[in-house]
């Protein structure tokens, strides 16, 4: 509109400077004044016409953006369609692709001066196997020239589409392989830690085969929460979201799609739940992992639990069907791998005619132990008890056949209390630095390698890791 005033302006100057002179009917009888009113209605047309083209190119620009939002949206609708539990049947995961699209359409638009734009209206439909996205828009833009001739604005409209086939989840399986040794029976905090040496007279919880001594309970008892209940809890959680992931698709028809196994590893690798769909099962067996303290446990050994894993007959599938899933293998641990082992003795007396009998645990070297260097050597249990970081050379063989592994490195917390031992500050100072970067070699990709120090970080990474094995597989077209 300024543009237009400047034009008035600019005539009325022109009119001002010749008129006064000799009147305006001896100025319209002068053939220069001829000349001249000729010229100004001639430059008040060619203005019009300029501000008009002017007007006109704005209006194309504004609904080139319109409709690349438009566009954008359409995809949106789409794309949030199959990627829902339903693949786009459900009633529920249509309306969540359509406020998908809606808020694409805004997000990316954002606002134009001078420019009324209606939200959008988005529609996702299902129909034989098909999902449909159409995203329709019209917006009112307000004109500078063109004003002057009667016309404000100009209302344009538009149509975005897209489709594709529904698509649904794949089939999955799920492994968690969880570090059960004496190590995660360590205070989930320092507040937890404190309970424990308070009650048990150390921040690390341990049990003996005999029963002679169980710091785990009276640490729980006391009110203290350990790293392996914090993991334990994370797995339930995740669980829970598996099994909605789980009623969606049955609900759609399309049957079961995740199964999930739990094994847990100390000296040697334990099958807690086979693979199965039933995910309530699993979270029974979830539940029900605890400290391993029976005799030939208590210690970690990587080595010998790869090996198992290795040929555990896992299927490297590509996610398509039921008979070829494609598995992840989530590994919770806190790297660090160590030789000790219990040795449980049964010792018989008979004095007069009566026996008795007699049981007792000590720890001994696991027979089934490789170094890894570098390591700490301790001699004083009068065996070579060594302690060591992780070795991703033992996931190449899993990783070679095709398996996806996924790694959560749960900080191998060191109680201020035990700092000063030996075997601890050789964890702090040499071994923990590369532990990270060991487990992050494991993992099939490095953004499967996550780290955790607080119980909400353990929290967190499982859902991350248990989202990422969902979706990182191509969805199964239908």
């Amino acid at each position: 509109m300024n543009s237009a005033k400047s034009y008035f302006d600019m005539v009325q100057t022109f009119f001002s400077n010749k008129v006064p002179q000799r009147g305006l009917s001896s100025f319209v009888r002068d053939r220069s004044g001829n000349v001249a009113l000729t010229f100004a209605i001639a430059l008040m047309a060619l203005v019009t016409v300029a501000g008009g083209a002017i007007d006109y190119a704005n209006t194309l620009a504004v609904r080139g953006r319109l409709q690349f939002a438009a566009d954008a949206a359409a995809l949106a609708g789409v794309i949030s369609a199959q990627a829902s539990a339903s693949g786009g049947t459900a009633a529920s995961d249509l309306a969540t692709a359509k406020t998908a699209a809606q808020t694409t359409f805004t997000n990316i638009l954002g606002t134009i001066d001078g420019v009324t734009i209606d939200t959008g209206t988005s529609s996702v439909t299902y129909a034989s196997s098909s999902i449909t996205s159409i995203f329709e828009w019209q917006a009112v833009v307000t004109n500078a020239f063109l004003p002057i001739m009667g016309l404000d604005s100009f209302t344009i409209s538009g149509t975005a589409s897209a489709a594709a086939s529904a698509n649904l989840p794949p089939y999955v399986d799920i492994v968690f392989v969880v570090d059960n040794s004496h190590s995660m029976a360590i205070g989930a905090t320092s507040s937890d830690q404190t309970i424990m040496v308070k009650k048990t007279g150390c921040a690390i919880g341990c049990h003996m085969a005999d029963g002679d001594t169980d710091t785990v309970t009276t640490a729980r008892n006391a009110g203290a929460t350990l790293r392996i209940d914090v993991v334990k809890s994370a797995i339930s959680t995740m669980l829970t979201k598996a099994k909605t992931v789980q009623a969606s698709t049955t609900a759609a028809g399309y049957g079961s799609r995740i199964r999930i196994g739990l094994y847990t590893l100390s000296n040697t690798l334990t099958k807690q739940h086979a693979l199965s769909y039933d995910i309530s099962a699993a979270q029974t067996a979830a539940s029900a992992i605890e400290i391993d303290y029976s005799a030939s446990q208590t210690g970690t050994n990587f080595h010998t639990a790869f090996s198992t894993l290795a040929s555990a007959g896992f299927i490297a599938g590509d996610g398509k069907s039921a008979s070829t899933p494609k598995t992840f293998i989530i590994l919770m641990t806190d790297g660090i791998e160590d030789s000790a082992t219990q040795k449980v003795t049964t010792t018989s007396t008979t004095k007069n005619g009566k026996t008795t009998t007699t049981t007792s645990s000590s720890l001994t070297r696991d027979a089934n132990f490789t170094d890894y260097s570098p390591y700490y050597r301790d001699t004083s249990h009068g065996f070579n008890w060594d302690i060591q970081g992780f070795d991703p050379s033992l996931c190449t063989a899993l990783k070679t056949a095709g398996i996806n592994l996924m790694t959560l490195n749960i900080e191998y917390l060191i109680p201020s209390e035990e700092s000063s031992e030996t075997r601890f500050a050789y964890i702090k100072s040499t071994l923990k630095s590369s532990i990270q970067t060991n487990m992050a070699s494991c993992a099939t990709t490095s953004s499967w390698a996550l780290y955790a120090s607080t119980s909400a970080d353990i929290v967190t990474a499982t859902e991350a890791l248990f989202t990422l094995a969902l979706t990182s597989t191509p969805y199964l077209t239908k």
